[in-house]
């Protein structure tokens, strides 16, 4: 069967070193050698000044929002991820919801939606960059703009600790904030910063992310060269996203269907449009688009022959 994403792992011998090193320190977690490692790692790979890494990208979106001082309403995207709504609620922010031809005003939190970039004037922005682990803008990475860049590390992603994310920023005290919100709010051994919670990364996932960043070059190059087989197919230009969305004219079900009875199961990354499940907000752009999207198969172990034959499939619905 052809899912819509597979997990790259990495050689296990080279997992099992990291493994050896976590049994030699006995050290499993609390920002262990390993969380910094890959924090330094991932700040020269990025061009940031910080990486905080967190337990999951939902946690991120949390910790930004409280470093951020978020408190009433937050102006957001329903064309994306149900976290993107739900962790600001989660605290009692109420979400307002951006039609996509509309403008941001802030406090934002923005989602480069399948690794396009969504960039926004309004401040304060938190970008959602899960999708966007290598886009650059105007030759930086995409991590430099905006206040703070959320990212999540699930094993869906182009680059995964199995479970993690990390809170990513250029701000000294937003940083500062972000490692002890991690942690309980603790400031040291016997005293606190503040409130905060648990959303400490592990040792063994960081582990796993030192294993993959050591792949990343490789990977994405991958992902590109199946993405510019899909641009020679469908006729778009696509470059650097990490899911490959079909805009159909019509509803997908008909290429679902025909998909599915070969072992192909495409997603409609996102459907519903999240102004239908929190709220009656009209947003008739994101709500169409929501409903024509189709995210076809893309990922590192992809051959060109199931391409060719998802390709194939998916052209004689649609002519």
């Amino acid at each position: 069967m052809i899912f819509v994403s597979r997990t790259y792992l990495p050689p296990l011998i080279e997992y099992n070193k990291y493994l050896k090193k976590i049994w030699k320190t006995n050290w499993l977690t609390n920002d262990g050698n390993l969380v910094q490692e890959l924090e330094n790692k991932l700040k020269a790979y990025w061009g940031v000044r910080h990486v905080v890494c967190v337990s999951n990208g939902t946690s991120a979106i949390e910790i930004a929002l409280k470093a951020l001082d978020v408190k009433k309403e937050i102006y957001v995207s329903p064309f994306s991820f149900i976290a993107t709504i739900s962790a600001p609620m989660w605290l009692g922010i109420t979400p307002k919801f951006v039609d996509l031809d509309e403008e941001f005003k802030g406090p934002a939190l923005v989602t480069h939606t399948y690794g396009i970039p969504q960039m926004i004037k309004a401040r304060p922005v938190i970008y959602d960059a899960s999708h966007a682990f290598a886009v650059k803008v105007k030759g930086k990475s995409i991590m430099n703009y905006g206040d703070v860049s959320i990212v999540s590390f699930h094993a869906t992603k182009i680059f995964q600790t199995a479970e993690g994310g990390a809170v990513v920023t250029n701000n000294d005290e937003i940083a500062e904030k972000a490692r002890w919100m991690r942690n309980f709010g603790y400031k040291s051994e016997y005293a606190f910063q503040g409130v905060g919670i648990n959303a400490k990364m592990s040792e063994f996932h960081a582990a796993m992310g030192l294993c993959n960043l050591q792949d990343i070059d490789k990977v994405v190059a991958k992902y590109q060269k199946l993405v510019d087989r899909y641009n020679d197919a469908f006729g778009t230009n696509y470059k650097d996203v990490s899911y490959y969305p079909l805009m159909c004219t019509s509803d997908p079900t008909r290429i679902i269907e025909a998909l599915n009875k070969h072992g192909i199961f495409p997603r409609r990354y996102f459907y519903p449009s999240l102004n239908n499940i929190f709220g009656n907000q009209s947003c008739p752009l994101a709500e169409n688009m929501a409903k024509l999207a189709l995210c076809l198969p893309l990922y590192y172990e992809l051959a060109n022959k199931e391409q060719d034959s998802i390709i194939k499939i998916v052209k004689g619905v649609t002519t």
